[in-house]
């Protein structure tokens, strides 16, 4: 409003402000608002001492004299206003007369005095309730500023805003009145617990971390860990129950520990990833705010606000609650944070510019004072802030599982249910051949024995229990929480924070990214990249500045650092030419960094040359004037006074508007030049070729004076300018992100870029990134346009317009947060083509509803609010949109890592299960006992799945297509190798089973009596007797010949461990363990081997298993414990050759195509698309 702005220190001549002063102070000082308004006003307008010599005017001892005085009489006042609120707390004890005496010694002390405190017999916490009906409720003032933030174009304001049906107040004076301020006093300290009390602190709740054991019990409920459990309660009561065997409990244990292992890893490791983000968010600094409190200034943490708080704000602040301004101000604020749009909001009550709105009254938490100064009102703190509110809602949606978790869970019920019909099969199996055996009076089934037949008859239900165990692939929740794991500590040095661990897997399925501009795309510093100088603009700064006069590069850089506010400083590293830090406006920041430059091309050896200029012309210069940037004036100007007496007016701002004010311009060799016809029209091209390189265009020009002008009259200042460049700035896209948006081309993932800026400037940073070609026909929309099209009345999508749009659209410019949240629920619920998987990137808190709505979130660590990144799924830690491209490559990673193991397990369980059925029906028990079974399909499989799961990503992930999410997750060629290797390794079992092993009689391996039926080799028998002797003759001894333990035993495997199970338990661990190689392709890949020895986990895994699977046949005892026995080396040639078989193996079944087999393991099909259809657009709002 006073057309300039100063510093605080810069005010040693006489202005408008001291003429206010000494307005305000003339006027008797018996009143509490004047005395603290003239205080205030005095130490603004007070000089700096420059030194215990410096030269005191007349004026200056006067105004210091004044200064003293007027401390002392509100030191004085504040004492007679403290001896006044004792009083009436005392008289609070008696009658409300007394109270009232008591103040009747000032009128206005006793009006505002009245006006806080109400005699009600209550303590201060009732003061501000009692007998003020009208006060506004937390959440009326809640209210308020949502309705505010949701209405912004002139209509809304109109109606909605400033004649609402709520009827909220909208002027400063009266949210005064209602909440009892005293904005020249501020509210006294007593009162600060009953407003907090009454309104809330400022600190935006934080719900207490998921204690461990919540995270375990939610684990609990994952069906197979559920599956898994009952299995082994199952196990465990038929082992150590019925059977009674010792080593009964063993199988049940180990599978119950399997699931503790699967609990403790997922949960520790959600817990651990939860507490490293807190940790994040708690590394926020303490704001310390200027306050008004009793009258006076006082610093103190932003939680310490209250309701009623009179703040004082300047340039470089975030604010830290919502409040209204109150009184005269020139704040800009930049509510990039909260909106994403970059454009500087002025305040004060509201205002239109035609049909825009040119200022509006509320100030949002979180967002930043970029320039001016001003006060505000607090009337909204913590969570009832607008950013507490948004916060809040982000915590009431609740999490969906991720895609490929959908899957699982749909392959694991179908497994589970093949399962339970395999094992009741073999039970039904079993029973019928046990009938049938009394039927026909084989041996030992002569008579019903019940000290026999009852155990053999509930062993049945135990082979059918088995059968379901070995069905069910017990390793695989292991497996996905290990892939999950590894990759989430991987990803942290590719700068990307994972929030959820299924954000993993789900990344690699990503088919669309909406991307924000600033900062993802871009390096969010703008940059000078063209300047035009003296009629000459070449491709690079280097070559149009070094065709400069070295007297017009001083004069440019001097331009450039003295018209910029002190607020705005870089830090720029020499030695490696880039930008440390940015502070203030990234405009001026941009000008101070090509200063840099122009200076240190002179030879200047400091780090930041521009400092010296700012020495030369310091901020507390008495001869400085500063005439302040507005949206009207579009222009700065700043006069100082040069070394040799003269002064000198530097002006920067909108190019035609500056434009409009020269004369003259400076030419390459320093000298001038009339700014005739010629050079305005050549200067109209350059600034249009500059705009159609999405620049930002600015003019620099200056004006000299013999002596000092009359920096009142600031229009005439500003005429007969002389222009010394025209720059060209810009948000430089990021040096990598157009290599990285190629490979997410070539990935088969489309980017789209969501940006608040102008369709051309967006166009053509769309084209520097490589989303956009020259010759591409794809859609630039802005977002009115399209919320127009695609939005119905109700803000309903329309579909059917919106499947006409969203394939063809790569840009959507001047879009708000709504745009996002819209365009990503249209993309995920088209129908058209491959359906999709969105992830987003935002970092403002109206961003928060599109990053939860989002497949996945993606949150910037930098510049994201904390609202965005509750709200995200990752957080991108460096704001790099090559970051994003890393999480990509790992979630394909993570999702190939568990085909791996699900490939290599279920071909273990096929074979198993295989086993299982087929030995129980024909052998009447399994062939692998319990505990061999449980190292194979427990320990083992546990061990693989650490091997194959902790594969690290290839460049060749991000050559092909992603999954869609309705492909099932066992491809055909998954289902061909798990088909043909498992029936290979059934083959080779099963003439091991029944092709081996004589039939004699003896003890041990070595048959020392008869031998009844000769097979292969020379060992004995380890199959059942009563399968044996079935139906050979002389075989089964008369009823009376027999032993007492005969029948018994011959139900057992020749007695207990043998060499021939031996070797069968041996082959069929060693084609797991060499099978283990050929699953880390799942791609149809020929050579297995590749990369193999850049997997260390995977080497040592693999030999790990085959040293203890060495042990475990040959350390006495340990061997007795898994029932085997030693082997001879002939026999572990064959058992190593046997297992080896399957890698050249492998190669053959290349050759088999994989179109004859079937995909399948748990798509996820489009349920109820009818229904969808009916319900529309609206089904899936959160």
């Amino acid at each position: 409003s006073l057309g300039r702005r100063r510093h605080p220190l810069s005010s040693s001549l006489p202005t408008r402000r001291e003429g206010e002063r000494a307005a305000v102070c003339r006027n008797g000082l018996l009143q509490a608002p004047r005395v603290s308004q003239c205080f205030e006003m005095s130490v603004q307008s007070a000089p700096p001492k420059l030194g215990k010599e410096a030269n005191e005017t007349e004026d200056m001892k006067t105004l210091k004299a004044e200064n003293e005085a007027l401390q002392a009489k509100v030191q004085a006042l504040g004492k007679k206003v403290s001896n006044l609120q004792w009083q009436l707390a005392l008289a609070r004890s008696t009658k409300k007369s007394a109270t009232m005496m008591a103040i009747s010694g000032t009128r206005h002390t006793r009006a505002r005095l009245s006006s806080f405190h109400r005699d009600d017999g209550s303590g201060d916490a009732l003061s501000l309730q009692s007998d003020d009906h009208d006060m506004l409720s937390r959440e009326e003032l809640s209210d308020v500023m949502k309705l505010t933030f949701d209405n912004t174009t002139v209509d809304d304001v109109k109606h909605s805003v400033l004649d609402n049906n709520l009827k909220l107040p909208m002027k400063a004076e009266t949210f005064l009145q209602k909440l009892k301020v005293d904005p020249d006093m501020g509210i006294p300290e007593a009162e600060v617990e009953a407003r907090k009390s009454q309104y809330g602190s400022n600190v935006i709740p934080v719900e207490d971390q998921t204690p461990l054991w919540e995270l375990m019990l939610e684990a609990l409920k994952d069906p197979t860990l559920i599956f898994l459990c009952f299995a082994a309660v199952v196990s465990l009561i038929i082992g150590v129950f019925v059977e009674q065997d010792p080593m009964g409990w063993l199988e049940g244990t180990a599978i119950l520990t399997a699931v503790f292992v699967v609990v403790m890893v997922g949960s520790v490791n959600d817990y651990q990833k939860e507490s490293q983000f807190r940790a994040l968010n708690a590394k926020k600094d303490d704001m310390m705010v200027y306050v008004l409190r009793d009258g006076q200034k006082k610093t103190m943490s932003c939680h310490e606000l209250v309701v009623g708080d009179i703040v004082l704000l300047s340039g470089g602040d975030i604010v830290s609650c919502d409040g209204y301004v109150v009184g005269r101000n020139d704040l800009a604020i930049s509510e990039k944070m909260l909106t994403g749009e970059p454009v500087l909001k002025k305040k004060g009550e509201y205002k239109f510019d035609g049909d825009k709105v040119g200022q509006t009254p509320t100030i949002f938490g979180g967002t930043f004072v970029q320039e001016g100064e001003g006060r505000m009102l607090v009337v909204a703190v913590g969570g009832n802030t607008y950013q507490g509110l948004m916060e809040e809602k982000m915590k009431e949606d609740e999490e969906e599982k991720s895609v490929l978790q959908q899957k699982l869970d749909n392959m694991t019920t179908l497994i589970t249910k093949v399962g339970a019909m395999a094992g009741g099969l073999t039970v039904a199996v079993l029973l019928v051949r046990f009938a049938m055996a009394f039927a026909q009076g084989q041996c030992c089934k002569e008579h019903w024995d019940h000290s026999i037949h009852h155990l053999e008859y509930l062993r049945f239900l135990v082979v059918g229990v088995t059968v379901f165990v070995v069905a069910v692939p017990e390793g695989l929740p292991l497996a996905v929480t290990i892939a999950l794991a590894f990759s989430v500590k991987k990803m942290m040095d590719d700068q990307n924070l994972v929030r959820h661990l299924s954000a993993c897997e789900t990344m690699g399925s990503a088919t669309t990214i909406c991307s924000d501009k600033t900062g993802t795309l871009t390096t969010g510093k703008m940059t000078v990249v063209k300047v035009w100088s003296g009629g000459d603009s070449r491709p690079d700064i280097p070559g149009t500045l070094s065709s400069l006069a070295p007297e017009l590069q001083k004069l440019l850089a001097e331009a450039m650092v003295v018209n910029t506010s002190f607020k705005s400083d870089v830090e720029w590293d020499q030695a490696t030419a880039q930008v440390v830090k940015y502070a203030g406006n990234d405009t001026e920041c941009a000008m101070l960094l090509l200063a840099n430059r122009l200076l240190l091309s002179q030879g200047s050896l400091d780090k930041d040359p521009y400092r010296a200029i700012r020495a030369q012309f310091p901020l507390e210069d008495p001869e400085r004037v500063n005439i302040s940037f507005s949206s009207d004036r579009k222009r700065m100007s700043t006069l100082v006074r040069k070394p040799d007496g003269k002064y000198t007016l530097f002006t920067k701002g909108a190019s035609e508007i500056v434009l409009g004010l020269c004369v003259k311009v400076r030419l390459p060799d320093g000298s001038e030049a009339p700014l005739d016809a010629g050079l305005q029209q050549k200067l109209g091209s350059e600034i249009e070729k500059f705009s159609d390189e999405g620049l930002r265009t600015l003019s620099v020009a200056y004006r000299e004076f013999d002596t000092k002008p009359d920096a009142e009259a600031e229009e005439q200042l500003e005429q007969g300018l002389t222009l010394v460049a025209l720059l060209g700035l810009e948000d430089p896209v990021r040096d990598e992100v157009p290599e990285a948006i190629r490979t997410c081309k070539r990935a088969g993932i489309v980017v789209r870029m969501v940006t608040g800026d102008n369709p051309r400037t967006a166009a053509a940073i769309a084209k520097k990134c490589g989303i956009l070609g020259d010759d591409d026909d794809y859609i630039i929309m802005t977002g009115p346009e399209f919320r127009e099209k695609v939005l119905d009345e109700n803000d309903e999508i329309i579909m059917e317009e919106f499947n006409k749009i969203w394939p063809m659209l790569r840009v959507l410019a001047r879009s708000s947060p709504l745009d996002k949240l819209t365009l990503v629920t249209g993309i995920q619920q088209s129908r058209i083509g491959v359906p999709q998987t969105v992830a987003v990137t935002g970092d403002g808190t109206n961003d928060a509803p599109a990053l939860k709505k989002a497949d996945v979130g993606f949150a910037m660590g930098i510049q994201g609010t904390d609202v965005a990144k509750n709200a995200s799924d990752v957080i991108i830690m460096d704001d790099n949109f090559v970051s994003i491209v890393a999480a990509v490559k790992w979630g394909r990673c993570v999702y190939d890592n568990i085909c791996k193991f699900l490939q290599f397990q279920l071909t273990v369980n096929i074979t198993a299960c295989s086993l299982a059925c087929v030995g129980a029906a024909i052998l009447t028990e399994s062939p692998l006992n319990a505990i061999q079974m449980l190292w194979v399909n427990l320990i083992m499989d546990s061990f693989a799945s650490l091997a194959l799961a902790t594969e690290d990503p290839t460049a060749a992930l991000l050559t092909r297509k992603p999954y869609p999410r309705d492909q099932a997750v066992l491809s055909q060629t998954m289902v061909r190798n798990m088909v043909l290797h498992s029936t290979w390794q059934l083959l080779v079992l099963s003439a091991l089973i029944f092709g081996l092993g004589d039939v004699c009689e003896g003890h041990g391996d070595v048959c020392t009596g008869k031998v009844y039926v000769d097979y292969y080799g020379s060992i004995k028998s380890g199959r059942p007797g009563a399968f044996d002797m079935d139906g050979v003759e002389g075989a089964c001894p008369a009823v009376a010949e027999r032993a007492a333990d005969f029948c018994s035993e011959a139900h057992k495997g020749g007695g207990g461990k043998s060499q021939h199970y031996t070797m069968v338990f041996n082959v069929f661990v060693l084609m797991q363990i060499f099978n283990e190689i050929n699953a880390r392709k799942i791609h149809n890949e020929l050579n297995v081997f590749d990369g193999v020895l850049k997997n260390k986990i995977f080497l040592i895994i693999v030999i790990g298993t085959l040293v203890t699977q060495i042990a475990l046949v040959e350390i006495p005892g340990l061997n007795t414990a898994f029932g085997c026995t030693h082997l001879t080396q002939d026999q572990w040639m064959a058992c190593l050759l046997l297992g080896a078989s399957v890698i050249p193996l492998n190669v053959l079944f290349h050759l088999v195509p994989p179109s004859l087999f079937p995909a399948g393991g748990g798509g996820i099909p489009d349920d109820d698309d009818e229904d969808e259809e009916e319900e529309g657009s609206g089904k899936k709002d959160e």
